[in-house]
């Protein structure tokens, strides 16, 4: 076959890309979601089968043969179009009116995981890219990237080490992969609760006590969910009750689950060496944006240093208060404790009335004041569409470019609780941006998924502000995902430095706290006035009631983590804990508990959280230094509006995430803005 021919093959491949399986989600151009459990699972296996028979093509392919469209370009055409039916349809799982659907589409994840594992496993098609590679082609910044990108999945996964170290490096992935796997099987079925007399309920209120289940002697079970655990903590009279609780919480997932995290950190510490690294963090941070393990390090213990002396006071404003009020000595605060004198030092010092706020938020104004904020602000539009969806509640738009009218993403607002549904509030794509073999491109497809509470005896939809925070929050993603911009789905969608992932998110929640903002979004649900100036101001000042706790605390599991991964030799976990919770945040960790078997950020086989839990925080600084630029210049400026859309939300990672924060800027990010949000003047 001559060398014309075969620089067609990316647009012959025997399975035509983004047709077959990729083709069948999708109806008049639209996602479909009338599927039954048979074909949510028949789809998968076809692409699977697809996506095998394409990168087989691939590899036969002679090495004098290779160009850009038939290697590098039909890899990721197969990989795409396979990658995006697992996950557009495992997201079923979450929300879908169906119960047998959600029950199929919930096997699609682990699939698809396995499938994805399989790809990078080949070791043919990473010698494929590698001859291709080697040929030093001249490529765009693009295409460059997308290779490079490509490179260093297969690099990273093991690929380019050699018989025994190979072999080594497998059964330890398969160690890994089935201890992280045990662990969460260990922790999702860890069950334990709290039986308490109604006396042992003083300061809940009675919603919360109406819905707890009862012992068969008429006691209180108080499970060790969030929805139980966090309001009891916060509220509950009773000390000895709380203490008891704190305890069962922080024993979730058993001991077993503390050998299995410290095999874990033991076996990535081993892949890692396999790998020419000295430490595990040297592998896991190049890919990021903090980049090395002296920058992460000097990240944390620096935003440590600078808050430490406000969380400190925090706590003995915290202690004071427990002395006036029991009229005991207090000289430590225990994990049983803080949640609880914390609240109330809120209630006495910051008079918020939550349920009184929430009456000025009705959800379908918070949200048209929203869409105004944000669509002057990057200058886009959202239009009310009818598309298909997988239940009635569900409300779709399309967001498009004010100026030119392009369509730039279907935008899905599932807002509310139902059963068999999510419970938490996410963001997630189906499918995002990038080139079909026409030219054309694919217009993404984006979903929040909340809980708010649903209208009910003439009352519409009420937000409280923590939630309306939310949706701003959950929005930032929703604009990201919808603007990344790339020829290639590898550079797009949430395909960012995982230390960026929630720097959309966050710096959009900043707009929530605004008074000019808070009057838009309001409209009593009864007299349309909207939020007084009196409930604003007090809500403002809430704003960082408390902040500096648990902003030590989130530092001190970032260090933790870090901790625990640059280890050159076993770690007893429980002893570091232990140690570095009271040296960090000066709260004792609970004696006889072992809270690290619950730390599942850093055991999960779906998000790289493993030196990972910093990304919270690394994310807030870039947020607030790129929101102190709108504080500067003015918070409704659209020509910086337009600069944010083209340098933060529309990059993907087609460019160094670095660089384009630092081009929006016009100079390297930093600390100054996160630490005067706080109150703190950075020395």
């Amino acid at each position: 076959m001559n060398k014309m021919m075969m620089g067609l093959a990316a647009f012959v491949l025997p399975c035509a890309a983004f047709a077959g399986a990729y083709g069948d989600m999708f109806k008049n151009g639209h996602l479909r979601f009338d599927y039954t459990p048979q074909e949510i699972s028949a789809l998968e296996a076809r692409a699977a089968d697809e996506l095998n028979q394409n990168l087989d093509f691939l590899v036969r392919i002679p090495a004098g043969d290779r160009d850009f469209n038939n290697t590098v370009r039909a890899l990721e055409d197969a990989y795409t179009s396979y990658w995006f039916v697992p996950k557009n349809l495992s997201l079923l799982a979450y929300f879908h009116e169906n119960a047998s659907v959600r029950e199929a589409a919930s096997a699609l994840e682990a699939k698809g995981s396995q499938a994805k594992a399989a790809v990078f496993a080949r070791k043919d098609v990473y010698r494929a890219l590698k001859e291709y590679a080697e040929a030093a082609p001249a490529l765009s910044h693009e295409d460059a990237r997308l290779l490079a990108k490509w490179m260093e999945r297969y690099e990273r996964a093991g690929m380019a080490l050699d018989g025994k170290d190979a072999a080594l490096y497998a059964r330890l992935n398969t160690e890994r992969l089935e201890k992280i796997t045990r662990y969460n099987v260990n922790l999702n079925n860890y069950k334990d609760e709290l039986a308490v007399t109604r006396e042992e309920l003083d300061g809940l209120g009675e919603t919360f006590i109406n819905r707890l289940e009862r012992t068969p002697d008429g006691k209180y079970i108080v499970t060790l969910k969030y929805p139980d655990y966090n309001p009891f903590m916060a509220s509950a009279k009773n000390e000895k009750a709380r203490k008891a609780l704190q305890e069962k919480f922080a024993r979730r997932g058993g001991k077993e689950n503390v050998k299995l995290l410290e095999d874990t950190l033991e076996l990535r510490r081993r892949q890692a060496a396999l790998l020419g690294y000295k430490r595990y963090p040297d592998y896991v941070l190049p890919v990021r944006m903090a980049k090395n393990y002296k920058t992460l390090e000097q990240f944390l213990q620096n935003l440590q240093k600078e808050i430490t002396p406000l969380a400190q006071a925090e706590l003995k404003n915290y202690l004071k208060l427990k002395e006036e009020e029991t009229g005991r000595k207090a000289t430590e605060m225990t994990a049983w404790e803080l949640p609880y004198w914390s609240n109330q030092y809120k209630k006495k010092y910051y008079r918020v009335d939550s349920d009184k706020i929430k009456e000025y938020f009705p959800a379908d104004k918070v949200i048209s004041g929203m869409f105004n904020t944000f669509g002057k602000l990057f200058g886009v539009t959202f239009e009310k569409v009818s598309l298909p969806v997988w239940h009635r509640d569900v409300a779709v738009y399309q967001i498009k470019d004010k100026k030119t009218g392009a369509l730039i993403s279907n935008f899905y607002m599932d807002l509310y609780p139902r059963d068999g549904k999510y419970t938490h509030a996410a963001t997630w794509s189906f499918v995002d941006r990038f080139e079909l073999p026409d030219g054309s491109f694919q217009t993404p497809s984006v979903v929040i998924a909340a809980n708010f509470t649903p209208a009910g005896n003439g009352v519409p939809s009420l937000l409280e502000h923590g939630e309306v925070e939310t949706l701003f929050h959950e929005f930032g993603h929703v604009l990201q995902m919808s603007m990344a911009t790339s020829k290639y789905a590898t550079l797009t969608g949430d395909n960012v430095a995982w230390d960026y992932i929630e720097t959309h998110s966050q710096l959009l929640e900043n707009w929530a706290w605004q008074p000019e903002v808070l009057k838009s979004i309001s409209a009593h649900y009864q007299t349309g006035d909207p939020l007084p100036d009196g409930m604003i101001e007090a809500l403002v000042k809430s704003k960082n009631a408390g902040v500096a706790s648990a902003f030590i605390r989130q530092n001190f599991l970032g260090q933790f983590d870090l901790a625990a991964h640059a280890a050159d030799t076993r770690v007893d976990t429980t002893r570091l804990y232990a140690s570095m919770m009271k040296d960090i945040t000066g709260v004792p960790m609970t004696p006889g508990t072992w809270p690290q078997a619950s730390f599942g950020h850093i055991m999960s086989l779906t998000d790289p959280y493993d030196v990972g839990y910093y990304v919270y925080a690394w994310s807030l600084v870039i947020a607030e230094d790129i929101f102190g630029e709108f504080e500067r210049q003015g918070l409704f400026n659209e020509a910086l509006g337009l600069r944010l859309r083209e340098y933060v939300y529309t990059p993907g990672t087609v460019y160094d995430e670095n660089e384009m924060v630092e081009k929006f800027l016009g100079r390297p990010y930093n600390d100054r803005a996160f630490l005067k949000s706080l109150g703190i003047q950075a020395k």
